[in-house]
């Protein structure tokens, strides 16, 4: 082709045909940036093409892990709600011995921790997206990260730390990793659980920490994750 174009122009000015030989001249130039800027075209859209592949693929994933998220953290909504009604007769000082039967000495053994899964967060934070979605996915995973976690080792601790006061102050702190009912365990191990101001000041501490702050959050978070994962959802099945 290039020869051709070159043939033409100089038989052109072989015969002299100067005002033709500009005009060929032009239109060549003409036809080189058509064809550089068709090339451009091409290759732009072939790397957005590119790159809202690699969204949708990050959606996917965002996708998969909100719904792993949402499902961790109902677990964590359902252990403390199956525990509310006797946090709450400690709180009012309601305590009586079939507490024991209902899990009275284990309000203060174990406290859920999240993992969360931010692969696809962090994947869309490297693209540098700057759309609403992307905006509000991030905030609340910088919120769970910053508020919730933190929330969630200090009722832990608060925990853990019960656990170490009791097993230096009783003998019979070994009994303790047993099921305590009424019919089992020693009298003074239902009497601390049964009397103690200790204990009783330090659950209503927890509860204020779980029902007033944590388990709240908790269904926020939830709330507001399903309807990211439901928009995230409709744009997949748009791109399917």
């Amino acid at each position: 082709m290039i020869k051709l174009f070159r043939k033409i122009r100089q038989n052109l000015l072989n015969e002299g045909k100067t005002t033709k030989y500009f005009k060929y001249a032009i239109g060549e130039i003409v036809l080189v940036v058509v064809g550089i800027l068709i090339a451009l075209s091409i290759n732009n859209w072939n790397e957005e093409h590119k790159e809202q592949n690699k969204l949708l693929n990050i959606y996917s994933l965002i996708y998969n892990d909100i719904e792993d998220d949402i499902e961790d953290l109902q677990k964590n909504v359902d252990f403390f709600n199956e525990k509310k009604s006797v946090f709450e007769k400690v709180v009012h000082d309601s305590i009586t011995p079939d507490l024991l039967d209902q899990g009275l000495s284990s309000l203060l053994v174990y406290s859920p921790r999240s993992l969360l899964n931010k692969k696809g967060i962090s994947q869309l934070g490297e693209l540098q997206e700057n759309d609403t979605l992307t905006f509000y996915l991030n905030d609340i995973y910088e919120h769970m990260e910053t508020i919730m976690l933190p929330l969630e080792n200090r009722i832990s601790n608060e925990i853990i730390d019960h656990k170490k006061y009791v097993r230096d102050n009783y003998d019979w702190y070994p009994e303790w990793n047993n099921t305590i009912t009424q019919n089992v365990g020693s009298k003074e191990l239902h009497d601390y659980f049964l009397t103690s101001s200790i204990y009783r000041n330090r659950v209503v501490f927890v509860y204020e920490q779980v029902y007033n702050d944590y388990v709240r959050m908790l269904n926020a978070l939830i709330k507001s994750l399903t309807h990211f994962k439901q928009e995230i959802g409709e744009i997949l099945t748009k791109a399917e």
